[in-house]
């Protein structure tokens, strides 16, 4: 059966095309620089007695060349160097240049825009490969779901985008993703692979996990929940991250968990039975998972949470 091709995915194409240009010129000056200062004359190789032997050939040599006698060696590697580096400058100059050539005629906002720029008539008719970005963030952020129930005798915290939350460090990393523009979902639940037996203790905000008790049709059920994971079985489990954010660039999810209490061992401890579980179902640091941490004494820093902003999008 024909796969149904519902929409592409962002296309992040050109600035990695740019990027590694500036890497292949950066690398080209690198090997420029290192020729100029590199010797003359050619280096011939002869076998001798099962290893080989080395001559620097000159105009004033001769046709056999200069002997390099094993304590200059390194002279020897200085000159096979030189011949690397030149052939390596010369391919990497025709790589730069059929790259130029690619970026040059590389237009990815014709299939971005079209949608955009058709007749609205015919756009209400469309369903497009390809959204605008606008259009993009506007479906993501309409999905509707459930997220954790307050406390009724919680705390109160607001954020500047009005809705409620748990901790006034959760209130500083929302801010910031507001002000930069970068949509979330506060507590959005994914549903993972557990790693392990269902009787996962995660305490006080890293979230507690019990297996859920047969029926009387003696499939399991869903287990008890309390602070951000929920058992699905004996293999699935649904977490509740505090952030779940769009790069609008990449069009991709990151989610970031903040753990507050690190200087509180058992804490620490079921912190990392959950950062097993990320690592376990694909999230890695610095792609698709922020953590970020505070103690008692050093609370979260927000000059930090700007800091991980600049470099994730």
């Amino acid at each position: 059966m024909e796969r149904v091709v519902e929409n592409l995915s962002k296309d992040c194409l050109l600035p990695l095309l740019r990027e590694r240009i500036a890497e292949l010129s950066n690398v080209e000056a690198v090997l420029s620089k290192r020729l100029s200062r590199a010797p003359a004359g050619v280096l011939n190789v002869s076998p001798h007695r099962g290893g080989f032997q080395y001559f620097r050939v000159t105009a004033k040599t001769g046709r056999k060349g200069e002997y390099i006698p094993e304590e200059k060696m390194s002279f020897a590697s200085t000159i096979a160097q030189r011949d690397y580096d030149a052939k390596m400058r010369a391919e990497l100059q025709k790589l730069r240049g059929v790259l130029e050539k690619c970026v040059a005629k590389y237009d990815v906002s014709v299939a971005e825009n079209l949608y955009a720029l058709l007749h609205p008539a015919r756009r209400s008719l469309v369903t497009p490969l390809v959204y605008p970005d606008e259009d993009f963030v506007a479906r993501w952020s309409a999905v509707k779901y459930a997220g954790r129930e307050f406390d009724a005798d919680g705390p109160v915290l607001m954020t500047a985008r009005g809705e409620r939350v748990r901790s006034k460090s959760e209130i500083i990393i929302a801010d910031a993703l507001f002000r930069r523009g970068i949509p979330y979902r506060y507590e959005f639940p994914h549903e993972l692979l557990h790693a392990g037996a269902c009787d996962v203790d995660v305490a006080r905000g890293v979230g507690e996990v019990r297996a859920g008790r047969r029926d009387a049709g003696g499939s399991r059920g869903v287990g008890e929940c309390r602070g951000g994971l929920r058992v699905r079985g004996r293999k699935s489990v649904v977490v509740y991250p505090d952030f779940t954010c769009l790069n609008v660039r990449t069009r991709k999810e990151f989610v970031w968990e903040h753990f507050g209490m690190i200087d509180v061992p058992e804490y620490c401890q079921n912190m990392a039975s959950k950062m097993e579980m990320y690592l376990m179902n694909g999230f890695c640091l610095g792609k698709n998972f922020v953590m970020t941490t505070e103690t008692h004494d050093r609370p979260l820093n927000s000059m930090m949470v700007e800091k991980i902003l600049e470099q994730l999008v």
